[in-house]
């Protein structure tokens, strides 16, 4: 087989990750950034456009010293560097592009493990208020419009659904009407690698669903997503970051900036903290792996250790 070139390779992966793994748009771009760095490197330095057959570990070892010294990359970046290099070297190996793996043996540095940011309870219940105190610091002109009440219900809405059933923001943004089954109480959900599961609802994620939905229907009747933009439309991603943004300095959150994942580690931990075992909090974030979950059960130790220190003033 004649060489072949590393950009040709790359235009395949991308749509093998599309087509066949069916990921996220935002995750697919991110392992071509990665690629493309890489092959801009090696070109820069060999004054050529690399075939996969010249690519080798010392190639690989190289880059990533030049991004650790030269660019101050830490060991999350450099890790996920790493991967995306192997994957798309695998998927080059599976279609029988290469004979080996150059970066196989290459070392993927320690990462230090981080604590989620989460909410207190106290910190969601103000941040669950945010929407209402929102619509009354409108003005007369705003409200005479008439929409306010509409999207202070969808912004309250929400955030209940993010801090009570710990969806991904791509899954909340996803929903759709069908989705929701009230007579259940549960939401069925689409999550990444189009893994489904069944989400159930409490009753205050039924409230305010229910509630969201009878101001929300008759204005778009034909659009089947749960959450609306201004203008009839499904919300974006964008879209409900900003929601968050804006409610989080409402309540008065300090904290380092809370986004809708915080609220997805927030579901969890005060789960885990009220006693739900961990592999049911698996299956309700939908979870690949037990691993992923793993680290609610370190931030409810971090929890006790802070309350047995306590006890020393005693």
């Amino acid at each position: 087989m004649p060489p072949v070139k590393f950009s040709r390779a790359l235009y395949d992966f991308e749509a093998y990750l599309d087509v066949e793994k069916n990921l996220a748009e935002r995750t697919r771009k991110a392992y071509v950034y990665d690629l493309e760095r890489f092959m801009d490197d090696w070109i820069e330095r060999h004054r050529a456009n690399p075939t996969l057959d010249k690519i080798t570990p010392d190639d690989i070892q190289r880059y990533l010293e030049r991004l650790r010294m030269d660019r101050n990359y830490k060991s999350a970046t450099l890790s996920r560097t790493i991967s995306s290099i192997r994957v798309f070297l695998d998927f080059c190996l599976m279609r029988k592009l290469l004979r080996d793996n150059p970066a196989a043996q290459i070392h993927t540095p320690k990462m230090q493990k981080k604590l989620p940011i989460f909410l207190l309870e106290s910190e969601l219940k103000r941040l669950l208020e945010a929407p209402a105190e929102k619509k009354a610091a409108l003005s007369p002109a705003a409200k005479q419009r008439g929409d306010y009440k509409s999207l202070a219900a969808r912004d309250h809405a929400i955030l209940v659904t993010l801090g009570f059933t710990g969806l991904r923001l791509s899954e909340l943004v996803g929903l759709n009407i069908a989705d929701v089954v009230f007579e259940h109480e549960t939401i069925r959900v689409l999550g990444k690698g189009s893994r489904e599961r069944i989400v159930p609802m409490n009753q205050v994620v039924v409230k305010v669903l229910r509630e969201w939905l009878g101001v929300r229907e008759p204005a778009s009747p034909r659009e089947p997503a749960v959450f609306l933009n201004r203008f009839g439309g499904r919300i974006s991603t964008r879209g409900v970051e900003k929601i968050v943004e804006k409610c989080v300095r409402i309540a008065g959150i300090s904290k380092a900036k809370v986004s809708p994942h915080k609220l997805r580690h927030t579901f969890a931990t005060l789960l885990h903290l009220n006693g739900v075992d961990i592999v049911e909090i698996q299956a309700l974030l939908g979870h690949a792996s037990i691993n992923t979950t793993q680290i609610y059960t370190h931030v409810s130790s971090k929890r006790l250790q802070g309350a047995v220190k306590k006890l020393e003033s005693i």
